[in-house]
């Protein structure tokens, strides 16, 4: 069986993901809901994703879509079967004995190993490397563990940094719901994370620059570096 990871509220990646997944042929689906968290509201000066969730709870769109479902307070009460491969659309920190345990695949707006954490896309222009999405069946290190496939969002002449974002995020989803066939033709390289730093949110100082550096980078190509 597959299982999806999500939050216990409407949540738009879950949403595309679990559509992605009723149009590739999955029935066998299983949504796994945890009580959204509210956390600590950081202001950005330059948001990149302006994509509002259908305003419909996930076991109401989960059994729409012909899915199970399940609420809970911990996902390792409902987690059983190792063989189970299991997608993340929405989740927290995840305990160790479960990422061990288990075969947990994550989506990551960013062509790892360059940048990992938080605001990848943004750091990814900042610093002028590679921009893409990578899957990979996580570890107890952050966006680290083992490769499933990784692809780069190529920089169109015509393109916005918001039009980048969103086709950045529409690679995330696509990838996140191949991973399933991929995994059967990666060789599962472990991603080496010795040169990187799970980055933090980016400053708004900092965040006040990005325009100038990707209408820079697009005129120059240092993207493709």
């Amino acid at each position: 069986m597959y299982k999806v990871l999500t939050y216990n509220a409407p949540h738009r990646k879950t949403q595309d993901l679990l559509v992605r997944l009723k149009s590739r042929g999955y029935n066998d689906v299983e949504v796994i809901a945890t009580p959204w968290v509210k956390r600590k509201n950081f202001k950005q000066k330059l948001p990149h994703r302006f994509l509002e969730p259908i305003d419909i709870m996930p076991e109401d769109f989960s059994f729409n879509l012909g899915y199970k479902f399940i609420s809970c307070q911990n996902i390792k009460d409902v987690l059983k079967n190792e063989r189970d491969i299991i997608l993340i659309g929405g989740s927290g920190v995840l305990a160790k004995d479960i990422i061990k345990n288990f075969t947990i695949i994550n989506s990551h707006p960013a062509y790892l190993p360059y940048i990992r954490g938080l605001d990848s896309l943004k750091w990814a222009i900042y610093y002028k490397k590679p921009i893409g999405v990578t899957t990979h069946i996580i570890s107890d290190q952050v966006d680290a563990g083992k490769l499933i496939r990784r692809e780069i969002v190529p920089i169109l002449p015509w393109d916005t940094f918001h039009s980048l974002a969103i086709r950045q995020y529409e690679m995330e989803i696509k990838l996140l719901a191949s991973s399933i066939e991929d995994l059967k033709k990666s060789n599962l390289m472990e991603l080496s994370i010795n040169e990187s730093k799970a980055m933090r949110r980016m400053p708004n100082s900092m965040e006040s620059k990005i325009l100038h550096i990707f209408d820079k980078m697009k005129k120059s190509g240092d993207y493709k570096k």
